[in-house]
């Protein structure tokens, strides 16, 4: 039951995320062979591929009659599949440096003046609503 289970759970994840997906377009392949060859009885297997995939496809292939068939064809058109990128970044760090004033010019500190800031109006903000 586990190797049941194992095996299925590989197979749609590698379906999922790689092109194997496109194995599953094989029946497709196989009828447009059989409607090519009800065209031209003397064509061969090797022919059909070299026919639709001989170098790149939607460069080389014509627009016929089928053309929209053809795309739907196994590995003509690539699939987004799933990629992840791990980066590993060089750890960070950083210094702070202080500098010294030179001699005889220190920073004068002024101190905070409270006379014009009400209190009471900023405790005022975080109390609740009152209801009247």
């Amino acid at each position: 039951m586990r190797r049941v289970l194992a095996i299925s759970l590989l197979s749609v994840y590698l379906v999922s995320t790689t092109e194997l997906g496109q194995l599953l377009k094989l029946p497709v392949l196989i009828e447009h062979y059989f409607e090519h060859r009800e065209k031209n009885p003397a064509l061969t297997v090797m022919q059909f591929l070299k026919f639709h995939y001989e170098g790149n496809h939607l460069e080389n292939h014509p627009r016929d009659d089928d053309y929209e068939h053809d795309r739907q064809l196994p590995f003509i058109i690539h699939t987004e599949v799933l990629s992840l990128s791990f980066v590993l970044a060089p750890p960070f760090s950083f210094e702070i440096e202080t500098k010294k004033s030179p001699i005889g010019k220190e920073h004068k500190v002024l101190p905070l003046d409270d006379t014009l800031s009400d209190n009471d109006f900023l405790s005022a903000i975080w109390q609740p609503p009152k209801y009247c």
